[in-house]
């Protein structure tokens, strides 16, 4: 049977485009606060208060007011405690470059379980140039926009009818496996993503067929 030809590609952010590639500052952090850096990340994304926020039940400010009050910081400690979190983490300019690359022949599409509504903003942040975002990606969506958190099919429904595709022909990227087993439950094909090059060698062979004449 001919596979259907792709009409979208819809990535995750953090542990996709953005990820902590040096894990140093939050080792050393979570070594300072006495735990480990597993324990450290369950604290920032984990807690009632993150995972509210990410339903857009809260705003980021709730976030880091846990923490704080936790770790019992000072303002000036949380703001060197925030610091050196994100210290490590990077943007994957390679997989925003393959979507602006593909984007002239799918649309193209981000979706996050983020606290923020404003991904574009956060990726600026950490360093990705504007203009590539601009030219890679067409449709912004995270779960505090949505209501709903990743693998939740309602997460999926919205982001297919934002992108104008079918399920059927939508890849969708993510490094957590229960995300990628929910959008395909939903009907997308998902994409376990690993690391960059795999990521990249998975999605050229998927659209062969759509971008071959």
């Amino acid at each position: 049977m001919q596979t259907p030809p792709i009409q979208a590609l819809l990535f995750d952010v953090g542990g996709v485009i953005l990820r902590t590639e040096d894990p140093a500052p939050r080792e050393a952090l979570a070594r300072q606060y006495g735990m480990s850096r597993a324990d450290l990340e369950k604290l920032v994304f984990a807690s009632p208060a993150a995972l509210a926020a990410e339903r857009g039940e809260a705003d980021e400010t709730a976030v880091w007011d846990f923490v704080a009050r936790t770790l019992r910081l000072s303002a000036p400690q949380l703001t060197a405690f925030r610091e050196q979190f994100w210290a490590g983490d990077r943007v994957d300019t390679a997989l925003l470059a393959f979507l602006a690359e593909a984007r002239p022949r799918v649309r193209t599409g981000l979706l996050s379980n983020a606290w923020t509504r404003d991904l574009r903003a956060l990726l600026c942040a950490f360093g990705a140039p504007a203009d590539l975002l601009d030219r890679a990606v067409e449709v912004w969506l995270t779960s505090s926009m949505l209501g709903a958190r990743k693998p939740d099919p309602r997460a999926f429904a919205a982001a297919l009818a934002h992108l104008g595709a079918s399920a059927g022909q939508t890849v969708f990227v993510d490094d957590f496996v229960e995300n990628v087993e929910g959008a395909r439950r939903a009907g997308l094909v998902g994409v376990h993503f690993q690391t960059t090059a795999q990521a990249l060698e998975t999605l050229r062979r998927l659209l062969e067929n759509a971008w071959s004449r």
